[in-house]
């Protein structure tokens, strides 16, 4: 069984697509009077092009958002990036099962981390608004520790952090890159989170994998009683 499971946060613990539509409505409200009117779905829509799930340089996003949408009178873009930093973290959505999970695993002392690339400013506030931090015993971000995934030192820090070697880890993420590849490159099992980026058709899936994150309480029990299945436990994702 493992002595720890570190995660990633941005479309891992959070759900980007129902975190861009709550910050959405908030944007609808605050920019009334400078748009055309136009629904809050509508306004996510061109926020979820731009984003590219977190990928796309904030500048670029912001200046794409200037561009696409019907502004009567733009604003500044150094106004949408000062309310981008301090509605949308506040803004994020769990993904689904996330409590359940975190409480299943942390009542069976695993410990509990989060590794994520990113700006602290921007990545600690998530965290709490989550309300997950009781569970959690070390949260690395990129822009703290001057090293991103999937550099193999930024899981080492984490790993040392919560006091476990690698090989007693477990690395939860949706990218393939960063995250699972990164985390195997550190000694973690690496476990994808399906769903978010496609897996390059030009390399072998990687063995270990869940759809939804409550799946990992099953995969724990299978490994602390390998003659229970991984079907029988949960739910039969595991290749």
């Amino acid at each position: 069984m493992p002595h720890a499971i570190l995660f990633d946060l941005d479309e891992t613990l959070i759900d980007r697509t129902q975190s861009i539509g709550q910050y959405a409505a908030r944007f609808q409200r605050d920019f009334a009077d400078h748009l055309v009117p136009m629904t809050a779905p509508t306004i996510a829509a061109a926020i979820l092009t731009a984003d590219e799930r977190g990928y796309r340089p904030r500048a670029a996003l912001f200046g794409d958002l200037i561009q696409s949408l019907p502004w009567r009178t733009a604003p500044e873009v150094t106004r949408l990036q000062t309310h981008w930093e301090t509605w949308f973290p506040v803004s994020s959505v769990a993904r689904e099962g996330l409590a359940e999970t975190l409480s299943a695993l942390y009542a069976q002392g695993i410990r509990l981390g989060v590794v994520t690339n990113g700006a602290v400013q921007r990545q600690q506030p998530k965290i709490t608004h989550l309300q997950i931090r009781p569970y959690l015993s070390t949260v690395v971000v990129s822009e703290a520790v001057q090293v991103k995934k999937p550099d193999p030192r930024i899981f080492a820090r984490a790993l040392a952090a919560v006091g476990c070697q690698a090989s007693q880890a477990w690395f939860v993420g949706d990218h393939p890159v960063n995250d699972v590849r990164g985390a195997a490159a550190g000694g973690l099992r690496p476990i994808w989170l399906t769903g978010v980026h496609p897996w390059p058709p030009d390399q072998p899936e990687p063995q270990w994998q869940i759809g939804a994150l409550i799946e990992l309480v099953a995969m724990v029990q299978q490994e602390h009683n390998p003659t229970t299945s991984y079907e029988t436990a949960g739910k039969g994702g595991l290749k």
